[in-house]
Protein backbone atom coordinates (compact mmCIF):
# COMPACT_ATOMS: atom_id res chain seq x y z
CA UNK A 1 0.00 0.00 0.00
CA UNK A 2 1.17 3.32 -0.90
CA UNK A 3 -0.38 4.99 3.21
CA UNK A 4 -1.27 3.10 6.10
CA UNK A 5 -3.86 5.78 7.87
CA UNK A 6 -4.38 5.77 11.55
CA UNK A 7 -6.83 8.13 13.78
CA UNK A 8 -10.10 8.89 14.25
CA UNK A 9 -13.22 9.11 11.84
CA UNK A 10 -16.30 11.12 13.15
CA UNK A 11 -20.16 11.33 11.41
CA UNK A 12 -20.05 15.32 10.80
CA UNK A 13 -23.80 16.64 11.58
CA UNK A 14 -23.74 19.95 9.22
CA UNK A 15 -26.07 22.51 9.68
CA UNK A 16 -25.98 25.92 7.16
CA UNK A 17 -26.74 28.43 7.56
CA UNK A 18 -26.86 29.36 11.30
CA UNK A 19 -27.60 32.76 12.97
CA UNK A 20 -28.03 33.87 15.93
CA UNK A 21 -28.47 30.67 18.05
CA UNK A 22 -30.41 30.75 21.34
CA UNK A 23 -32.64 28.27 23.30
CA UNK A 24 -35.98 29.46 22.75
CA UNK A 25 -37.85 26.46 21.98
CA UNK A 26 -38.81 26.96 18.67
CA UNK A 27 -38.18 25.95 15.46
CA UNK A 28 -35.79 27.36 12.85
CA UNK A 29 -35.64 27.20 8.92
CA UNK A 30 -32.16 26.26 7.58
CA UNK A 31 -30.82 25.95 4.38
CA UNK A 32 -29.58 22.39 4.72
CA UNK A 33 -28.78 19.90 7.07
CA UNK A 34 -26.10 17.48 6.09
CA UNK A 35 -24.88 14.15 7.10
CA UNK A 36 -21.00 14.14 6.12
CA UNK A 37 -18.28 11.84 7.16
CA UNK A 38 -15.80 13.57 9.17
CA UNK A 39 -12.44 12.97 11.36
CA UNK A 40 -8.59 13.78 10.49
CA UNK A 41 -7.74 10.14 9.70
CA UNK A 42 -11.15 9.42 7.75
CA UNK A 43 -10.77 13.01 5.74
CA UNK A 44 -6.66 11.87 5.79
CA UNK A 45 -7.55 8.58 3.67
CA UNK A 46 -10.63 9.37 1.93
CA UNK A 47 -8.72 12.32 0.03
CA UNK A 48 -5.46 10.28 -0.25
CA UNK A 49 -7.95 7.40 -1.98
CA UNK A 50 -9.41 10.00 -4.10
CA UNK A 51 -6.20 11.52 -5.32
CA UNK A 52 -5.45 7.96 -6.46
CA UNK A 53 -3.19 6.13 -3.79
CA UNK A 54 -3.70 2.81 -1.94
CA UNK A 55 -4.96 3.70 1.50
CA UNK A 56 -5.12 1.62 4.39
CA UNK A 57 -7.06 2.70 7.38
CA UNK A 58 -6.85 1.45 10.90
CA UNK A 59 -9.32 2.12 14.09
CA UNK A 60 -12.15 1.55 15.91
CA UNK A 61 -15.32 1.83 14.38
CA UNK A 62 -18.50 1.64 15.94
CA UNK A 63 -21.07 -1.37 15.46
CA UNK A 64 -23.99 1.56 14.99
CA UNK A 65 -25.36 3.11 12.23
CA UNK A 66 -23.24 5.48 12.27
CA UNK A 67 -20.16 2.92 12.06
CA UNK A 68 -21.80 0.91 9.10
CA UNK A 69 -22.21 4.50 7.17
CA UNK A 70 -18.13 5.38 7.79
CA UNK A 71 -17.64 1.99 6.87
CA UNK A 72 -19.48 2.56 3.57
CA UNK A 73 -18.27 5.54 2.57
CA UNK A 74 -14.46 4.53 3.05
CA UNK A 75 -14.98 1.25 1.20
CA UNK A 76 -16.60 3.21 -1.68
CA UNK A 77 -13.42 5.58 -1.97
CA UNK A 78 -11.44 2.95 -2.10
CA UNK A 79 -10.04 3.01 1.26
CA UNK A 80 -8.88 -0.34 2.18
CA UNK A 81 -11.15 -0.99 6.10
CA UNK A 82 -10.48 -4.52 6.07
CA UNK A 83 -7.96 -3.62 9.41
CA UNK A 84 -10.93 -1.71 11.53
CA UNK A 85 -11.58 -2.99 15.08
CA UNK A 86 -15.77 -2.86 15.30
CA UNK A 87 -17.07 -2.02 18.54
CA UNK A 88 -19.95 -1.91 20.65
CA UNK A 89 -19.19 2.27 22.08
CA UNK A 90 -21.22 4.02 19.96
CA UNK A 91 -19.48 5.91 17.23
CA UNK A 92 -17.82 9.58 16.97
CA UNK A 93 -20.19 12.43 15.84
CA UNK A 94 -19.07 16.37 15.27
CA UNK A 95 -22.19 19.03 15.07
CA UNK A 96 -21.09 21.60 12.95
CA UNK A 97 -22.50 24.81 12.49
CA UNK A 98 -21.87 27.14 10.00
CA UNK A 99 -23.00 30.56 9.47
CA UNK A 100 -23.37 32.63 6.59
CA UNK A 101 -19.99 34.13 6.45
CA UNK A 102 -18.32 30.07 6.73
CA UNK A 103 -17.37 30.53 10.70
CA UNK A 104 -17.93 27.03 12.35
CA UNK A 105 -18.82 26.04 15.39
CA UNK A 106 -17.92 22.40 16.45
CA UNK A 107 -19.60 19.91 19.30
CA UNK A 108 -18.07 16.79 19.82
CA UNK A 109 -18.37 13.34 21.05
CA UNK A 110 -15.34 10.97 20.65
CA UNK A 111 -17.25 7.61 21.00
CA UNK A 112 -15.04 4.81 19.75
CA UNK A 113 -11.54 7.21 19.63
CA UNK A 114 -11.60 6.82 23.55
CA UNK A 115 -11.18 3.28 23.11
CA UNK A 116 -8.51 2.79 20.62
CA UNK A 117 -4.86 1.81 21.33
CA UNK A 118 -1.15 0.71 19.75
CA UNK A 119 -2.81 -3.02 20.33
CA UNK A 120 -5.37 -2.17 17.54
CA UNK A 121 -2.42 -2.23 14.95
CA UNK A 122 -1.32 -5.10 13.25
CA UNK A 123 2.48 -4.29 13.24
CA UNK A 124 2.71 -6.41 10.02
CA UNK A 125 1.30 -3.46 7.86
CA UNK A 126 4.30 -1.36 8.56
CA UNK A 127 6.27 -3.65 6.57
CA UNK A 128 3.42 -2.89 3.48
CA UNK A 129 3.33 0.57 3.36
CA UNK A 130 5.64 3.17 1.90
CA UNK A 131 4.15 6.16 4.42
CA UNK A 132 2.75 6.06 8.26
CA UNK A 133 0.26 9.20 8.72
CA UNK A 134 -0.44 9.64 11.97
CA UNK A 135 -3.90 11.68 12.39
CA UNK A 136 -5.96 12.82 15.47
CA UNK A 137 -3.36 13.43 17.56
CA UNK A 138 -5.14 14.53 21.23
CA UNK A 139 -8.10 12.77 20.21
CA UNK A 140 -7.30 9.26 21.35
CA UNK A 141 -5.94 8.99 24.57
CA UNK A 142 -4.94 5.62 25.23
CA UNK A 143 -2.68 5.78 22.03
CA UNK A 144 -1.32 9.30 21.99
CA UNK A 145 2.16 9.76 23.41
CA UNK A 146 5.66 7.72 24.14
CA UNK A 147 3.95 4.25 24.56
CA UNK A 148 1.32 4.44 21.83
CA UNK A 149 2.12 6.64 19.02
CA UNK A 150 5.67 7.29 19.32
CA UNK A 151 6.70 3.50 19.58
CA UNK A 152 5.10 2.94 16.61
CA UNK A 153 7.04 5.59 14.47
CA UNK A 154 9.82 4.60 15.89
CA UNK A 155 9.36 1.04 14.65
CA UNK A 156 8.61 2.30 10.93
CA UNK A 157 11.15 5.03 10.62
CA UNK A 158 13.49 2.06 11.49
CA UNK A 159 12.27 -0.16 8.97
CA UNK A 160 12.67 2.69 6.14
CA UNK A 161 8.49 3.44 6.19
CA UNK A 162 7.97 7.81 5.87
CA UNK A 163 6.46 9.31 9.32
CA UNK A 164 4.19 11.98 9.08
CA UNK A 165 1.33 13.58 11.67
CA UNK A 166 -1.04 16.03 11.88
CA UNK A 167 -2.57 16.91 14.74
CA UNK A 168 -5.89 18.10 16.37
CA UNK A 169 -6.66 20.38 19.73
CA UNK A 170 -5.17 18.93 22.94
CA UNK A 171 -8.24 19.72 25.45
CA UNK A 172 -5.90 18.76 28.54
CA UNK A 173 -3.45 21.29 27.74
CA UNK A 174 -0.55 18.95 28.02
CA UNK A 175 0.57 19.55 24.05
CA UNK A 176 4.72 18.90 24.18
CA UNK A 177 4.08 16.13 27.12
CA UNK A 178 2.60 14.54 24.49
CA UNK A 179 3.95 15.68 21.86
CA UNK A 180 7.72 15.42 22.20
CA UNK A 181 8.40 11.95 22.29
CA UNK A 182 7.14 11.49 18.69
CA UNK A 183 9.58 14.36 16.94
CA UNK A 184 12.50 12.12 16.88
CA UNK A 185 10.66 10.01 14.54
CA UNK A 186 8.70 12.29 12.38
CA UNK A 187 10.01 12.94 8.85
CA UNK A 188 6.99 15.36 8.35
CA UNK A 189 4.86 17.64 10.85
CA UNK A 190 1.89 19.32 9.28
CA UNK A 191 0.39 21.36 12.12
CA UNK A 192 -1.75 24.56 11.87
CA UNK A 193 -0.55 27.83 12.71
CA UNK A 194 -2.29 28.17 15.49
CA UNK A 195 -1.47 24.25 16.73
CA UNK A 196 2.35 25.20 16.47
CA UNK A 197 2.18 28.17 18.08
CA UNK A 198 0.85 26.68 21.05
CA UNK A 199 3.45 23.77 20.92
CA UNK A 200 6.34 26.07 20.52
CA UNK A 201 5.31 29.08 22.73
CA UNK A 202 6.07 31.99 19.95
CA UNK A 203 3.84 33.71 17.84
CA UNK A 204 6.77 33.54 15.03
CA UNK A 205 6.08 31.02 12.27
CA UNK A 206 9.63 30.47 11.57
CA UNK A 207 10.63 29.98 14.99
CA UNK A 208 8.02 27.70 15.16
CA UNK A 209 9.77 25.57 12.61
CA UNK A 210 12.93 25.92 14.48
CA UNK A 211 11.46 24.69 17.78
CA UNK A 212 10.50 21.39 16.36
CA UNK A 213 13.12 20.96 14.05
CA UNK A 214 15.78 20.92 17.14
CA UNK A 215 12.99 18.37 18.45
CA UNK A 216 14.17 15.91 15.88
CA UNK A 217 11.58 16.45 12.88
CA UNK A 218 13.00 16.87 9.28
CA UNK A 219 10.66 18.54 8.17
CA UNK A 220 8.01 20.89 9.33
CA UNK A 221 5.20 22.61 7.37
CA UNK A 222 2.84 25.09 9.52
CA UNK A 223 -0.67 25.13 7.57
CA UNK A 224 -1.44 29.54 7.90
CA UNK A 225 -5.10 29.12 6.34
CA UNK A 226 -6.01 32.08 4.09
CA UNK A 227 -2.12 33.12 3.77
CA UNK A 228 -0.87 29.29 2.42
CA UNK A 229 2.02 27.35 4.52
CA UNK A 230 5.51 27.95 5.59
CA UNK A 231 7.72 24.69 4.90
CA UNK A 232 11.70 24.15 6.37
CA UNK A 233 13.99 21.53 6.32
CA UNK A 234 17.25 22.05 7.70
CA UNK A 235 18.27 22.99 3.97
CA UNK A 236 15.89 24.71 2.80
CA UNK A 237 12.99 27.07 3.92
CA UNK A 238 9.96 29.29 2.21
CA UNK A 239 6.38 30.57 2.55
CA UNK A 240 3.87 29.74 -0.15
CA UNK A 241 0.41 31.36 -0.59
CA UNK A 242 -2.55 29.68 -1.59
CA UNK A 243 -4.65 29.38 -4.26
CA UNK A 244 -8.01 32.21 -4.96
CA UNK A 245 -11.04 30.42 -5.36
CA UNK A 246 -14.51 31.01 -3.98
CA UNK A 247 -14.65 29.60 -0.22
CA UNK A 248 -17.71 27.99 0.74
CA UNK A 249 -16.82 26.47 3.97
CA UNK A 250 -13.01 25.58 5.53
CA UNK A 251 -14.15 21.84 6.96
CA UNK A 252 -11.20 19.22 5.70
CA UNK A 253 -8.82 22.30 4.27
CA UNK A 254 -5.72 21.39 6.54
CA UNK A 255 -6.36 17.62 6.03
CA UNK A 256 -6.85 17.82 2.24
CA UNK A 257 -3.76 19.71 2.64
CA UNK A 258 -2.11 16.80 4.20
CA UNK A 259 -3.37 14.29 1.63
CA UNK A 260 -2.11 16.23 -1.60
CA UNK A 261 1.13 17.14 0.30
CA UNK A 262 1.88 13.38 0.92
CA UNK A 263 0.57 12.47 -2.74
CA UNK A 264 3.29 14.69 -3.60
CA UNK A 265 6.46 12.64 -1.46
CA UNK A 266 4.83 9.62 -2.72
CA UNK A 267 5.65 10.78 -6.28
CA UNK A 268 9.24 11.87 -5.17
CA UNK A 269 8.20 15.28 -5.49
CA UNK A 270 10.41 18.81 -4.45
CA UNK A 271 8.98 20.23 -1.15
CA UNK A 272 7.56 22.79 -3.31
CA UNK A 273 5.64 20.68 -5.75
CA UNK A 274 4.02 18.75 -2.46
CA UNK A 275 3.54 22.13 -0.89
CA UNK A 276 1.48 22.98 -4.31
CA UNK A 277 -0.58 19.79 -4.69
CA UNK A 278 -1.35 19.64 -1.30
CA UNK A 279 -2.75 23.74 -1.56
CA UNK A 280 -4.62 22.54 -5.08
CA UNK A 281 -5.96 19.81 -3.28
CA UNK A 282 -7.22 22.11 0.02
CA UNK A 283 -8.45 24.84 -2.45
CA UNK A 284 -10.90 22.08 -4.29
CA UNK A 285 -12.27 20.99 -0.95
CA UNK A 286 -13.52 24.47 0.29
CA UNK A 287 -15.77 25.45 -2.81
CA UNK A 288 -18.02 22.31 -1.02
CA UNK A 289 -19.75 21.75 2.28
CA UNK A 290 -18.12 19.00 3.74
CA UNK A 291 -14.57 17.47 4.17
CA UNK A 292 -14.02 15.59 1.61
CA UNK A 293 -17.08 16.39 -1.22
CA UNK A 294 -14.54 18.66 -3.24
CA UNK A 295 -11.75 16.83 -3.33
CA UNK A 296 -10.32 15.45 -7.04
CA UNK A 297 -8.00 13.13 -8.52
CA UNK A 298 -4.35 13.56 -9.23
CA UNK A 299 -4.97 14.43 -12.84
CA UNK A 300 -7.69 17.12 -11.84
CA UNK A 301 -5.21 18.52 -9.44
CA UNK A 302 -2.25 18.97 -11.36
CA UNK A 303 -3.96 20.56 -14.67
CA UNK A 304 -5.79 22.87 -11.54
CA UNK A 305 -1.81 23.87 -10.88
CA UNK A 306 -1.03 23.83 -14.33
CA UNK A 307 -3.37 26.77 -15.01
CA UNK A 308 -2.77 28.47 -11.78
CA UNK A 309 0.88 29.88 -10.68
CA UNK A 310 1.69 29.59 -7.61
CA UNK A 311 3.69 32.36 -5.08
CA UNK A 312 6.92 31.08 -3.55
CA UNK A 313 8.87 33.11 -1.33
CA UNK A 314 12.30 31.53 -0.39
CA UNK A 315 13.87 32.71 3.37
CA UNK A 316 16.65 30.17 2.92
CA UNK A 317 18.05 27.41 0.76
Amino acid sequence: MDVLCIGETLVDIITHPVSNTFFNNDSTNVQEILLKTGGDALNNSVDLAVIGNSVTYVGRIGSDVCGNYIMDICTRAGVDMSHTIRSETPHGKMNILIDEEGNRAFYYFPGVSREFTSADVDLSLLRQCKILQLSSTFHLPNFDGANGAASLLKMAQEIGVITSMDVTKDPTGRWNEILSPCYPYLDYFLPSEEQAMLLAGTEDVEAMADFFLKGGVKCVVIKLGSRGCFCKTAQLSFYCGCYDVPVVETTGAGDAFVAGFLSGVLRNGSMEDCVRLGAAASAHVIQCVGANTGIRDLKTLLAFIGTHPLEIRYTGK
